[in-house]
This record gives C-alpha cells, structure tokens and sequence, in this order.
C-alpha cells in the first residue's frame, strides 16, 4: 500500500483492511453477584452470532503496583471488532445486542457506561520483495 503523509509518499509491503472497533466500559455494582457476572460474560460470548462480529471479548479492569490507577471507576471493558460501520449498526440494531444490554448489562450498572467507535486500519504483513 501506499501512505502519504505532509506530502512525502511511501510504500509498504503490506496490505491493509479498515475494520470498526466498538469499545464499552462499566462502572459494575460492587455487590453485583457472581451469577449476575456469569452472565454478563456469557452474553457477551453469544453477540459473537451476530453478523459482522469479527471478535468480541470482555474483562474486569485491573491495577499493577507499578501503574497508577486510571480505570476512572470502570470496572469492565467489553471490546468487539466489527467488519464495517453498516456491521455496526446492524450490530447495535439487532435483537440479542438489545436483549443483552437490558438483561446482562443494565441490572448491574452502577454508574453510565461510556462506549466508542473508531474505524481502525488492520496492517497484515505482505510480502517483503
């Protein structure tokens, strides 16, 4: 592919694909139950069904001694790649996204989610010649 930046031109051995990245984190209840957890995580395994879903994960938010703490109270982050912008809205349309957000995610919220998209460019290795 070819990439110009402030007018200087270059190629690359790779080739590129543009995806969207749907990211959600969560402010969870601390007294959230361990069922309740159970099935925020298997919910979210089940939106893998909907089309245009590439991956979708989800975990709880963490801390290191050596990093200072910038979760901002979000204590859940659910990541889902999606092939495309009409993938997403299909995505945020469809019945077992709606059904997961009324099932899984809102009784155990304590606080607003916060969610954004991005489109995103996937670099795949090429060929080096």
């Amino acid at each position: 592919f070819s990439l110009t930046l402030n007018g200087t031109s270059s190629s690359f051995p790779h080739t590129m694909a543009t995806v969207v990245d749907h990211i959600v984190l969560l402010k969870v209840r601390p007294d959230a139950t361990d069922e309740e957890i159970k099935r925020l995580f298997d919910g979210t395994a089940n939106l893998k069904a909907i089309p245009g879903v590439i991956t979708i994960t989800i975990g709880a938010t963490f801390v290191e001694p050596w990093m200072g703490d910038r979760r901002g109270g979000y204590t859940h982050a659910l990541y889902c790649r999606l092939e495309s912008k009409e993938a997403l809205k299909l995505y945020q349309d469809h019945e077992l996204h709606t059904k997961f957000k009324m099932d899984c995610i809102v009784p155990i919220l304590e606080g607003p989610l916060l969610a954004v998209d991005y489109e995103s460019v996937v670099v795949v290795a090429g060929d080096s010649k």
